[in-house]
């Protein structure tokens, strides 16, 4: 009975506008820190290694009904963000270099366009009731919800196995399947002779913190998010152990998940895919010395030297288009 209930809302929360577009987007931090968001003023902590300039770092956030994805750029600032209402997205997931999220309001796997926000739906399986966690192998999506279900890329049901974890993210190494469970730990799973699946407790390790929701690999190190109501949480990068070696600020209260979209292109300080007059007038903004630490470099020192100055300004001349 809850079960059709439960559905029964989602069927009128879609009809009022949970296929609608992106409610708003906004590109200031001053704008993106209405309505109780919170978002940061500066830019705190920052990135300090892996990433590339122009690479770009994507966020959700959840505020009751309403689900933002923000798209920063290495160094955490704000480029835009993108607002939903009647969805709340949860963990997320990069494959061929696009953004997935997963929505907890409705049993659905989005791709989102991180220009414009749209949304393409992927998984569309109502015989779940919500999905919490995504992992990507290179061939197949996995999701828990009652069983561990694994979908093609184009997004149909392909087979699952019996798994009675509860998750707040999840993701894949090359190897293994690891899970972020409810309980604040992190599980190492075999699942090569799937759907036999396999727990390897001898891996297992805590993330930064217990507020953490979400789980992505970049291809050396994890990332996670904080979910804290009225207080930033931060973005961690952090190794097999548990170690932190990279965090930032989060843009905004109650996150829950991060990861990295690759695009950089060389001189491309603003992240708007073409090297201009912008990214120009950005040098000129953030002039001098780069604040520590330092190497390997600040935001505008597109030569990664420690210092924003016409070095950087040739650089990006050199790189125009």
């Amino acid at each position: 009975m809850f079960h059709r209930g439960r559905k029964l809302f989602f069927a009128v929360a879609l009809i009022l506008g949970m296929g609608e577009s992106p409610k708003s987007v906004a590109s200031s931090v001053n704008e993106a820190g209405s309505s109780g968001w919170g978002v940061q003023q500066e830019q705190g902590t920052p990135i300090r290694a892996a990433l590339k300039q122009g690479d770009l770092i994507v966020f959700t956030a959840n505020q009751g009904w309403l689900s933002r994805i923000y798209v920063l750029n290495s160094q955490g600032a704000v480029l835009r963000y993108f607002e939903y209402e009647y969805y709340i997205f949860s963990d997320l997931e990069i494959a061929d270099n696009e953004l997935y999220a997963t929505d907890w309001v409705a049993p659905r796997l989005y791709q989102i366009d991180i220009d414009t926000g749209a949304l393409d739906v992927i998984v569309d399986d109502w015989s779940l009731i919500s999905m919490y966690d995504v992992a990507w192998d290179g061939q197949y999506f996995y999701i828990k919800e009652w069983s561990l279900n694994r979908y093609s890329f184009q997004g149909s049901w392909d087979s699952s196995t019996s798994f009675s974890e509860s998750l707040r993210g999840s993701a894949w190494d090359s190897t293994y399947y690891w899970t972020l469970n409810s309980d604040g730990h992190i599980q190492c799973w075999d699942i090569s002779a799937w759907p036999t699946i396999t727990e390897l407790p001898e891996h297992a390790f805590d993330p930064p913190s217990s507020a953490c929701r979400g789980l992505w690999f970049d291809g050396e190190y994890f990332w996670t998010a904080e979910s804290i109501d009225g207080t930033l949480g931060y973005i961690y990068q952090f190794g097999y152990d548990g170690q932190v070696v990279n965090q930032l600020l989060a843009p905004a209260f109650r996150g829950y998940a991060a990861g990295v979209i690759k695009q950089s292109i060389p001189g491309d300080i603003t992240g708007d895919g073409i090297v201009n007059i912008d990214d120009i007038f950005a040098v000129l903004g953030l002039w001098g010395d780069c604040p520590d630490p330092c190497p390997p470099y600040c935001e505008g020192d597109v030569n990664e030297d420690c210092t924003v100055n016409i070095d950087d300004i040739f650089f990006i001349l050199g790189h125009w288009g």
